[in-house]
């Protein structure tokens, strides 16, 4: 895929993002992180894995929405998730999604624990999002921490 069709297809999936958030409310968070098989840990990640991912935490609704693409890791992907842990170390899983079947989708959970969920609106360098792939990647294909936009 030519980079001017990637970035095409990365500004209109984010353009469904928004138009289908709904309004903002005060309490909301706009996180994003690139993704890339080496920031994986222990690693190794996918070496020439990247991807790109906008979350939105929605306070009034404990929703966490996440709109992803990613390129050159191989499907099926067998994991996406969102961990806790600083970029030196892997950790556990504290949102999980469903598995994409392409390479980029968008989705939404409920987290019933509030405070989890204010804890990445409010900390999201502890957090980061994680595809892992089989075979080759089960730990991880790419990875990104977390940041506020």
């Amino acid at each position: 895929m030519s980079r001017r069709i990637a970035a095409f297809a990365f500004i209109a999936c984010f353009a469904v993002l928004g138009a289908g958030a709904g309004p903002a409310s005060a309490g909301d968070a706009y996180l994003t992180t690139i993704l890339t098989g080496a920031a994986e840990r222990p690693g190794p990640g996918d070496p020439d894995g990247i991807g790109r991912a906008v979350i939105t935490v929605r306070d009034d609704s404990n929703q966490l929405c996440l709109s992803l693409q990613f390129w050159n890791v191989a499907l099926p992907t067998t994991g996406l998730h969102i961990h806790l842990a600083p970029p030196t170390a892997a950790g556990p899983v504290v949102v999980p999604f469903a598995n994409p079947t392409n390479y980029q989708t968008y989705q939404c959970v409920t987290v019933a624990n509030e405070d989890l969920l204010d804890n990445i609106a409010a900390n999201p360098g502890q957090y980061y999002v994680n595809v892992h792939t089989q075979p080759g990647f089960a730990g991880g294909a790419i990875r990104g921490q977390l940041r506020n936009v």
